[in-house]
């Protein structure tokens, strides 16, 4: 692990633990994130759209009531023990699931499980700068991480597309899958406790050096709704975080209607899971090459020549469409690889310690307006026209690099540069 001057080294025992902590927290995640309407259905007995609307409203609960919340409380905190809380929300909340039996009971649970999953994510950076500032490895971190959750996905959609033979499970076995879920979480929670003990010091001086730095000016939310240049890649990071749950959401019922055999749409899925995390070497190859800014330029580039690719898809029949899903797919992938590698780093760059909690939440609220909308927006889309969404995306994705490209050519002007800890280095 990567140490950087005014912070102490690093134990090996800690890095691992941090590292163990991390990885159990995206293969948890990724893997309920495809599992959960598999377990309310098959192993609770109740109905697919009664579970997904208990889990949609409880997410969206989450999101409105906690989404900039989750901020304030990682800076109060500090981002180990906000980890540590975010943990232990989601062991306590596992377990009451094999209780639940009704939808507001799923809603109220799922609200906790999404409450600290926002948790965690508004702690994200600032658990990964905790250790290092230098970025490349903060890059190799959000790249090793990144790659994790979407091996937890393609684990989830092993199970999706292996689901008609888990239909008729013991109940035991479904059970168990919450269960490890809370004692996975439980473990996270333990790790972080114990890693944030030794690093917590000696990020609080950092914090209150740059507080100095500031004027002794509080933190709040006004700075970062201040900050024209983070809203503006937050806002063009939307048409990124939108076309991820187009991906997730509508191929599989666009490579149908296409009339595409059951097998391709599970079978595109796990390539860009595999493809993913292959594509993280070459993505950060790049990192060291190209400003981070222009690499959201080129993932966004990427994501929208994919989605070109895949509209293409209905011009080439049946057989053809079969033949060539898989390169908008690597393609794709590609472009998520970049993305996934760089965007975190940015997010840091524009925050300073005593306020990464804030930038990280609103962030983060992003994704989930894309996860609450998106469904719906690319709903109406498809059935305006079969690819009307990856058109409409694709060219909401070249704006958004037209953004970032703005962005990275402003970015020697005061009044338009990250303004958080490296412009105070």
């Amino acid at each position: 692990m990567t140490t950087t001057p005014g912070r102490p080294p690093v134990s090996a025992g800690r890095t691992r633990g941090f590292m163990a902590a991390m990885v159990v927290d995206a293969l948890g995640s990724g893997v309920w994130i495809t599992f959960s309407l598999l377990y309310f259905v098959y192993g609770r007995g109740m109905e697919l759209t009664a579970a997904g609307s208990a889990l949609s409203a409880g997410s969206l609960t989450a999101l409105a009531a906690g989404g900039l919340a989750v901020g304030t409380l990682t800076d109060r905190l500090g981002p180990y023990r906000a980890a540590v809380l975010s943990c232990a929300c989601r062991a306590v909340a596992f377990p009451c699931y094999l209780l639940a039996d009704n939808m507001a009971t799923v809603a109220v649970i799922a609200f906790t499980v999404s409450f600290g999953d926002r948790l965690y994510w508004a702690a994200h950076g600032g658990l990964v700068d905790s250790v290092t500032s230098a970025e490349h490895a903060q890059r190799s971190l959000f790249a090793l991480l990144n790659s994790l959750r979407n091996v937890g996905l393609g684990v989830g959609a092993l199970a999706v597309a292996l689901a008609s033979s888990l239909e008729g499970a013991d109940a035991a076995l479904w059970n168990a899958i919450p269960l490890v879920n809370a004692a996975s979480f439980a473990v996270a929670g333990v790790l972080f406790r114990w890693v944030g003990r030794a690093l917590a010091p000696a990020r609080e001086r950092t914090a209150d050096r740059e507080r100095h730095h500031s004027g002794g000016r509080r933190p709040s939310y006004r700075g970062v709704l201040a900050n024209r240049g983070f809203l503006a890649f937050t806002g063009a990071t939307l048409t990124l975080t939108l076309s991820s749950v187009a991906f997730d959401s509508i191929l599989p019922v666009y490579l149908r209607s296409l009339d595409a055999p059951l097998w391709v749409p599970p079978a595109a899925y796990l390539l860009s899971c595999v493809a993913i995390p292959a594509c993280q070497p070459l993505a950060l190859r790049l990192g060291r090459r190209h400003a981070p800014l222009r690499l959201m330029a080129l993932a966004a580039v990427l994501v929208a020549a994919a989605f070109g690719g895949l509209a293409a898809l209905t011009l080439l029949g049946r057989a053809g469409a079969v033949a060539g899903v898989g390169v908008p797919v690597l393609v794709f992938s590609l472009g998520e690889a970049v993305f996934g590698a760089v965007a975190m780093t940015i997010v840091l760059a524009y925050a300073t310690s005593h306020e990464a909690g804030r930038y990280s939440a609103f962030y983060q609220l992003a994704w989930g307006l894309s996860g609450a909308l998106g469904p719906g927006v690319h709903t109406f889309l498809f059935s305006a026209s079969g690819s009307a969404q990856w058109l409409v995306m694709g060219c909401a994705l070249l704006v958004g690099a037209a953004v970032y490209l703005r962005l990275a050519g402003a970015a020697t002007r005061t009044e338009d540069a990250p303004q958080g800890r490296k412009a105070e280095a």
